[in-house]
C-alpha cells in the first residue's frame, strides 16, 4: 500500500503540479514591468526550478528506478537542498528589496553552492570506498552552515525591510508580506527534512519529504505569483532600496544604529512645521496615513520628511505618529471614553488600524495596557 501510495504520489500528482506551477511562473503576466525587474529574474528563477524538479521526478517514474539508500543518492539529495536552498533565499530577498538580486550576489553565491557541490562530488568519486561515509557526512555539515548562511542573509534582508515599512506607513503594512519570511523558514524545514532524508533513505521517509514538498513548493508558488498584487501597495517604500543604490546618502531607517546625526536647522525649521501639520490637522487620526501624505502636505519628498523625523525626533515614522496615537488614547481614556465606548472603537478613533495595534503602541509607551491605564485614572 505504501509503494502504490508513493509510485501514486511522485509518478503523477507532484510532476503534473511542478509541471503547471512552473508553467505559470513562466508565462502569467506581470502588469509593471519596469518596477519588478529583478522579481521577473526570479520568477523565470523559480520556474526553472519547478520544471527542472518535474523532469526529474517524470524520469524518475519513467525508469522505475526509485532512490536507493546508498551514497551516491545521499550526496544528489544534500546537493539538490543546496540548490533549492540558494535559489529560494535569492528568490524571496527579491521581494523585500528590489535592488537585492545584482549579478555580483547572484554570482557570488551560486559560485559558492556550485563549488561546494562540485568539489564534493569529485571527492566522492575519486576517494576510497571506506572514505565516502566521511566525505557525505563533511558534505551534510557544510550543508547544515550554508542553511545557517542563508538564515542570516534573509535576516539582514528581512530587518531591512520592516525598518522601510515603518519609515514610510504608520501602521502595519508591512504585514502584506508576512507570508515571506513563513516561506523562508517553511523552506528551511522542508531542507532538515530533506537532510533527515538523506540520512536515513525509506520509502516511508521519502513519502514524507515528496508531500512536505510538495505543500511547500505549491504555497510558494500561488504566493510568488500573487506578488504582483501585493506590490502596487508597497512600492514606494520598496524603490527606496533602489534610490539608495543610486544616492550616497543614506537613509536612517534604524534609529538606534550608528547613523544617527545632529539634526541641521533646516531639519528642525521642517520638524516644527510637521508636528505644526500633525497637531492641527490630526493627521495621525488617518489610519491609511503614510510619509507620502505628510510629504506632500510639507511640499517636500518623503525622504526628507523622513530624514528630519529620524534626526530630531530619534525615531521612525511610525513610532512618531503612534506617539501622537497613544496621547490622544490616553486623553480619552482619562476623559471617561471607555465608559461608553469599546477598545475598538477607540482604536479606530485614534487612528489605529486595529484594537491589537492599539494594544502594543500603548503598551509600549506607557507601560501598560489601556484597561489598566483606565483603571488607574479612576484611582
Amino acid at each position: 500500500m505504501l509503494i502504490f501510495l508513493y509510485n501514486l504520489v511522485t509518478a503523477y500528482i507532484i510532476p503534473g503540479m511542478m509541471l503547471a506551477f512552473g508553467i505559470c511562473l513562466f508565462f502569467l503576466s506581470i502588469p509593471e514591468k519596469g518596477g519588478l525587474k529583478n522579481y521577473i529574474l526570479a520568477r523565470k528563477m523559480t520556474g526553472t526550478t519547478y520544471l527542472v524538479y518535474s523532469v526529474a521526478l517524470i524520469c524518475e517514474a519513467a525508469s522505475r528506478e526509485p532512490l536507493a539508500g546508498d551514497l551516491l543518492n545521499r550526496m544528489i539529495v544534500i546537493s539538490i537542498g543546496i540548490t533549492q536552498a540558494f535559489l529560494f533565499t535569492c528568490s524571496l530577498i527579491t521581494l523585500l528589496d528590489l535592488g537585492a538580486l545584482t549579478r555580483r550576489m547572484a554570482w557570488r553565491e551560486a559560485l559558492v553552492a556550485a563549488a561546494s557541490i562540485g568539489l564534493a562530488m569529485v571527492l566522492f568519486v575519486s576517494c576510497p570506498v571506506e572514505r565516502r561515509m566521511l566525505v557525505f557526512t563533511v558534505f551534510s555539515l557544510w550543508y547544515m552552515g550554508l542553511m545557517a548562511h542563508y538564515v542570516a542573509v534573509f535576516r539582514r534582508y528581512y530587518k531591512h525591510y520592516l525598518q522601510l515599512m515603518d519609515n514610510y506607513f504608520s501602521d502595519d503594512e508591512r504585514k502584506r508580506l508576512h507570508w515571506v519570511p513563513v516561506a523562508f523558514y517553511s523552506a528551511f524545514g522542508v531542507g532538515v527534512v530533506a537532510l533527515c532524508f538523506a540520512w536515513f533513505i525509506t520509502p516511508l521517509t521519502q513519502l514524507l519529504f515528496m508531500l512536505s514538498a510538495t505543500v511547500y513548493y505549491s504555497v510558494f508558488a500561488i504566493r510568488f505569483i500573487n506578488y504582483v498584487d501585493i506590490f502596487p501597495k508597497i512600492k514606494e517604500p520598496l524603490r527606496d532600496t533602489v534610490c539608495e543604490a543610486a544616492d550616497p546618502v543614506e537613509v536612517p531607517t534604524d534609529p538606534s544604529s550608528d547613523m544617527m546625526v545632529v539634526p541641521t536647522d533646516d531639519d528642525r525649521l521642517l520638524m516644527q512645521e510637521i508636528d505644526l501639520l500633525v497637531q492641527e490637522q490630526a493627521l495621525f487620526k488617518a489610519t491609511d496615513l503614510s510619509i507620502a501624505n505628510l510629504a506632500a502636505l510639507c511640499g517636500k519628498s518623503h525622504r526628507v520628511v523622513s530624514m528630519a523625523i529620524n534626526h530630531c525626533r530619534g525615531v521612525n515614522f511610525k513610532t512618531y505618529i503612534n506617539e501622537y496615537r497613544v496621547a490622544e488614547a490616553t486623553r480619552l481614556i482619562q476623559a471617561g471614553w471607555l465608559k461608553h465606548h469599546t477598545l475598538d472603537a477607540l482604536a479606530s478613533e485614534t487612528g489605529f488600524a486595529s484594537r491589537v495595534n492599539l494594544y502594543r503602541a500603548f503598551k509600549r509607551k506607557m507601560g501598560v495596557s489601556p484597561t489598566d491605564w483606565e483603571a488607574r485614572a479612576k484611582i
